[in-house]
């Protein structure tokens, strides 16, 4: 009886060890990302908005490498100087980011999120773009703030984090 208590008690110990394995065969995603914007101008890594204009982050699509197999993303959460401004859990993680109550400087937009990819172990995701908000030129036009783009941010992606 001692012995069936013993093993009782040992058994839960089992489940600890046999539940405690590990994805170190498998590597992070191997992925790129693309981000379409709208509502700014983009040089040399810096998106330029007009005080009063939105900047919007339209789509973030996660591109496999050539040869890897599909990928996603989970929920992608944007701060701007470290302040949140949300996070959007639905494809395809568009975000408006309006400049009126902006004072005219530099900030700095970032976005992170989990990155899937099938036979990989999971990955988090974090690029950063500076953005530039300068004042009004009200040069007339209509089209001031109708500029959009592709962008392929420079990801890091780490296991945790």
């Amino acid at each position: 009886m001692k012995r069936f208590l013993y093993l009782l008690l040992a058994l839960p110990l089992l489940g600890i060890f046999a539940a405690s394995c590990s994805d170190d065969d498998k590597d992070l995603p191997n992925v790129t990302l693309s981000m379409e914007y709208s509502g700014a101008t983009y040089a040399d890594g810096v998106f330029t908005v007009e005080q009063g204009d939105t900047l919007s982050i339209d789509a973030l699509k996660v591109i496999p490498a050539e040869g890897t197999k599909e990928a996603t993303l989970g929920p992608v959460t944007y701060y701007l100087d470290n302040l949140l401004l949300g996070t959007t859990p639905v494809e395809p993680f568009a975000i408006a980011i309006p400049t009126d109550n902006l004072p005219v400087g530099k900030y700095v937009l970032q976005a992170s999120a989990n990155i899937f990819q099938v036979g990989k172990s999971v990955g988090f995701g974090v690029f950063a773009y500076k953005i530039n908000v300068i004042e009004n030129q009200n040069t007339g036009d209509d089209d001031s703030g109708n500029n959009s783009g592709v962008v392929t941010p420079e990801t890091k992606i780490t296991e945790h984090e």
